[in-house]
């Protein structure tokens, strides 16, 4: 055998880097045309109830109380529809394992690279890199919708280097891929689409729902504690004064961070012990 194939074939051994792994799910995410799809969805519905609201609250804006216009606030409500982009973008971070569970591609990955750590850390780059920049575009077209409309009807509206306004569209952005990184966790938990869906929508909305109607204690001390709570403390607790917001931002950032942590782990611990 001459060296030149000797080389070749140990080449064809080694095991993939990490720069392959990780340009291998960019290629499997954006070749998909349902990714563009979701990313369009995502856009479409968040800018475009965001605007839909704006344009209701500026023709009932003279029906108003004086109460409640003297406390309408044009920078939450820039995010009037950001939790229907919220859930297309979580269904795509969970739609990123579970198809390729679904398909059987996934003892494929793992046979390629089969330190399979490299293959969920790569997963979850790419859901975080695509989901943020989604995001950010989003959160830009949903502001500038809103206080455009606001401003034709004469309704207070903030520019966007108003004070404030940075901190929330930015921080709201960069925090956006919190939830579909916990989808693609659960992904591999459950390796069933419908279950990591179902699980990262309840996620989302039970403390919502549940929140309103418990006591002021368990809303402070426990719902604040929980992923969605801790995340918007980070970006609206200094706008709302809500007791389901933690008050300090380390506490809330540590509170995210654990959170993250817990379902990745436990996304890699599933990932390493159970086969394809």
């Amino acid at each position: 055998m001459s060296a030149t194939t000797m080389t070749r074939n140990r080449q064809q051994a080694s095991p993939t880097g990490f720069g392959a792994t990780l340009a291998s799910e960019w290629t499997k995410l954006t070749s998909v045309r349902s990714t563009w799809i979701t990313i369009a969805l995502a856009l479409i519905l968040s800018i475009g109830m965001t605007a839909l609201v704006a344009l209701v609250v500026g023709i009932t804006w003279d029906e108003l109380t004086p109460q409640d216009q003297a406390a309408f606030d044009p920078i939450t409500f820039t995010f009037a529809g950001w939790l229907f982009g919220l859930i297309v973008i979580a269904v795509l971070g969970v739609n990123l394992v579970t198809s390729e569970y679904g398909s059987g591609m996934m003892s494929l990955t793992l046979t390629a690279t089969p330190k399979r750590g490299r293959v969920l850390a790569a997963k979850m780059i790419i859901v975080g890199v695509v989901t943020l920049a989604v995001s950010l575009v989003t959160m830009l077209g949903m502001f500038f919708a809103a206080q455009v409309i606001l401003q034709s009807f004469d309704i207070p509206s903030v520019g966007l280097f108003d004070e404030n306004v940075p901190r929330a569209i930015i921080g709201t952005a960069f925090l956006s891929p919190f939830f579909p990184l916990i989808g693609a966790a659960f992904g591999f938990i459950l390796r069933s689409t419908a279950g990591a869906i179902t699980a990262i929508l309840a996620l989302i909305w039970v403390p919502e729902i549940v929140g309103a109607f418990l006591p002021r204690w368990w809303r402070e001390n426990v719902m604040s504690m929980l992923p969605g709570a801790a995340a918007d403390s980070l970006t609206l607790s200094h706008i709302l004064d809500s007791p389901t917001y933690l008050d300090s931002m380390p506490l809330a950032a540590t509170v995210v961070i654990a959170w993250i942590v817990l379902f990745i782990g436990g996304a890699y611990l599933v990932l390493e012990k159970r086969d394809a």
